[in-house]
């Protein structure tokens, strides 16, 4: 009861009603639909649940029903969960250091109660009904029970609709319902364990077997073609363990959602995590390209701490340097297992095919067609081993090329050679940019081939004052790798000597396209290797030179002895890889 002090309206603090504290923490837990479906989904599978149904409607605002098979709620235990700082999922303090579960923030289901109306129907395994609970204002307005089977089918009715001021700052109901499938997505590559199945305005836009198979799973994601070129990642650094999925160079997206990190089951939305992806692709994706993975990263619970966002959308790790240390050696040990970039004529109709669902143009979420999702991986499989395409289960690093013969030349461009499972093109630009800057890196000081090559005279060069800024930015590395300049006065410079086989004619010229170069260099993160790259550019052979029979054998082998023989530094591929069964299928012999 409030008091005649309490009620004075002059009063500068006072405590506010129950269900205006409330609504105010149902705003800080409960953002958007997509907030209410991740707790439901956390609890399901806290729950032991096998199966998942999640339904949508309208992007959630009016209807977002999760049903599971899960153990189920005893029936004294329904009205206790939606009570403040409720759960069961921790008992002490000490627990919050060892949490085990998805969902452990004992605020949101009465945060969801608050915001929306709440239907509960629950049977627990060792109950003979279950029972029904409708809640409206957090409040249970009806009880009763029914006949269902063991689990929990949660659904949530006209969210914020008591809280209006909410709905303003929603996104229309197709972005709504686009953030929902795409959690749903990283769900299922979490649990491949799990049967999920996504409805969204009576359409079925995502159905996984729940095998435990992770390439299944990705292939309902992303399509079969995709899954079966897919790399595994599998590996282990002191108590850190890494799995699940990486694409090999060739497949990438335009940006990194395609990038999913779990850590302990927990789906993360960690920048620095995210960036040890993608440096693990350093110089293997074009620029401006991010990779597709799917990586599980499992660590001891006291090395982690998942209570520290409200959504439980980010964690905090004792170590993060060497969780990501981990996370990038695990990638990058897949990629070295790789083969080379495949071609191969246009696909055939695929089993798997895209849904755009609700008007709308979400990620690529593929739906099983005719066959079940396995059985048409399987068949993609099938197929691209058939043609000499898919990447084998090992592969050493010697094994990144086979063993070529060089057959001739095609538009004083690429390399023509036959290996032991049909033909290469090279592109002698590229592999020969490959095999300089390996060279560089590994001996720098060297010069591209072998030595810095002093100059009996220093060129004097004229630059612009970017380009200035760019030397002086990068000269320590410029000398390390041949390039000797000196300053001569506030815009002018002295060459003294440069990498041996830049050999340009007109060295001014070769030096500020080098440099111009260098300014708009952004795949590589270091310095140096920015430098390397740009330094092995500009002396390797060019597009339209030709070579003798002699010096494409020779860039063949020196290809093949370097750390990452598929791609030049910037990410191009090196060669493309036709497979001896292709080619026959294009003259119709199969």
């Amino acid at each position: 009861m409030t008091t005649a002090e309490e009620a004075r309206p002059d009063r500068a603090i006072r405590i506010l009603p129950p269900e205006v504290a409330a609504r105010i923490a149902a705003g800080e837990v409960v953002e958007r639909p997509v907030s209410v479906v991740r707790e439901l989904l956390d609890n399901a599978i806290d729950a032991g649940a096998s199966r998942i149904t999640l339904e949508i409607a309208d992007g959630g605002v009016s209807l977002i029903r999760v049903t599971d098979d899960g153990r189920g709620i005893r029936p004294e235990d329904i009205e206790l969960a939606f009570e403040r700082h409720a759960t069961s999922k921790i008992a002490a303090l000490g627990d919050l250091e060892r949490v085990h579960t998805l969902g452990f923030r004992g605020e949101a289901l009465p945060s969801i109660a608050a915001a929306a109306d709440i239907e509960v129907l629950t049977r627990a395994s060792s109950e003979p009904v279950a029972v029904f609970v409708a809640m409206a204002s957090g409040r249970v307005v009806r009880r009763l029970s029914r006949p269902a089977p063991v689990g929990t089918s949660m659904t949530i009715r006209d969210l914020f609709g008591r809280v209006p001021a909410r709905r303003k700052f929603l996104g229309t109901p197709a972005s709504e319902s686009r953030a929902v499938v795409v959690l749903a997505t990283h769900y299922a590559l979490a649990y491949p364990g799990v049967a999920f199945q996504v409805v969204s305005n009576g359409r079925r836009v995502l159905t996984t077997s729940g095998d435990g198979d992770i390439r299944h799973a990705f292939a309902a994601v992303y399509g079969a073609e995709t899954a079966a070129a897919m790399l595994d990642v599998e590996y282990r650094e002191d108590a850190i363990a890494v799995s699940g999925l990486a694409g090999p160079s060739p497949v990438h997206r335009g940006n990194r959602s395609a990038i999913s990190v779990f850590v302990n089951g927990r789906w993360v939305q960690s920048r620095p995590l995210a960036f040890a992806v993608v440096d693990a692709y350093q110089s293997q994706l074009p620029i401006g390209r991010f990779p597709v993975a799917a990586v599980h990263i499992a660590l001891p619970d006291d090395e982690v701490d998942v209570n520290v966002h409200p959504a439980k959308a980010e964690v905090r790790f004792r170590d993060e340097r060497a969780v990501g240390r981990a996370v990038r050696h695990a990638i990058q040990r897949a990629l070295e297992a790789s083969r080379p970039v495949a071609w191969g004529p246009p696909a055939a109709t695929s089993a798997v095919r895209v849904l755009a669902h609700a008007g709308q143009s979400p990620p690529a979420l593929a739906l099983r067609g005719p066959q079940p999702v396995q059985a048409s991986l399987e068949l993609t499989r099938r197929t691209l081993e058939a043609a000499g395409t898919a990447p084998p289960a090992e592969h050493t690093q010697r094994g990144l090329l086979p063993l070529l013969r060089v057959v001739g030349q095609m538009g004083a461009t690429y390399v023509v050679a036959e290996g032991p499972d049909g033909m290469y093109l090279i592109d002698q630009h590229a592999a020969h940019e490959r095999v300089v800057y390996d060279r560089l890196v590994a001996k720098p000081g060297a010069g591209a081939s072998g030595a810095t090559q002093p100059l009996l005279e220093p060129v004097l060069l004229d630059l612009e004052a970017p380009l200035i800024a760019v030397l002086d930015e990068h000269r320590d590395s410029l000398h390390r790798l041949g390039l000797e300049t000196e300053a001569f006065g506030e815009r002018s410079v002295l060459i003294r000597a440069v990498p041996a086989g830049l050999g340009a004619v007109d060295l001014s010229v070769e030096v500020t396209s080098l440099l111009e170069k260098l300014q708009s260099e952004t795949r590589l993160p270091d310095a140096f290797g920015r430098a390397a790259a740009t330094v092995a550019c500009h002396s390797s052979v060019r597009a339209g030179m030709a070579l003798a029979m002699d010096e494409m054998r020779r860039l063949v082998e020196d290809l093949e002895r370097t750390t990452a023989p598929r791609t030049c530094p910037h990410g191009r591929p090196t060669l493309i890889h036709m497979g001896t069964e292709a080619i026959e299928r294009q003259f119709g012999r199969r």
